[in-house]
């Protein structure tokens, strides 16, 4: 039974690796340097973990899901803006991601947000539309990442 509950600064280094081998596997839309760059963000390296430390709490709403002691997905962003939404691969169509957006959005909507604001990864998009996100433009480039702009709006 996987559990949800709030980012601890104890987790950092689990979820650093979570995003890494979870982007390697399955954002592979965008420039050799743009996926390049992006794994540097979430690099371990050269004292970096206290700069990644510091990133993650900068976004007030930051769930893992755990099965048992094992991080095995996370989401974070801010009222109006979903940054991450990341699931181990193992643990795909098990409705952990759906937990983790349902969450974030009750936490959303909880703090006053009208809207959800997201860049989506290319692979993301279906999962995305399930749970009622609309696409807002057509795909984009940001920071040589394909990204699909999408959103949405509280049922308030």
């Amino acid at each position: 039974m996987v559990k949800i509950r709030r980012f601890r600064v104890s987790d950092t280094k689990e979820v650093v690796s979570l995003i890494r081998n979870t982007f390697s596997k399955y954002n592979r839309e965008g420039t050799e340097e743009g996926i390049k760059n992006y794994l540097h963000l979430y690099s371990i390296e050269n004292n970096n973990i206290e700069r990644l430390k510091t990133s993650f709490l900068k976004y007030p709403i930051f769930f893992v899901a755990l099965d048992g002691e094992k991080i095995v997905g996370i989401i974070r962003g801010n009222k109006e803006k979903l940054v991450n939404l990341f699931v181990l691969g193992s643990y795909h169509k098990q409705g952990i991601g759906r937990k983790l957006v349902e969450k974030f959005e009750k936490q959303c909507w909880a703090d006053g947000s009208e809207k959800i604001r997201m860049r989506a990864s290319i692979f993301a998009i279906p999962f995305y539309e399930k749970m009622g996100y609309k696409k807002t433009t057509g795909v984009r480039k940001f920071r040589g990442l394909k990204i699909q702009p999408m959103q949405k709006h509280s049922i308030r």
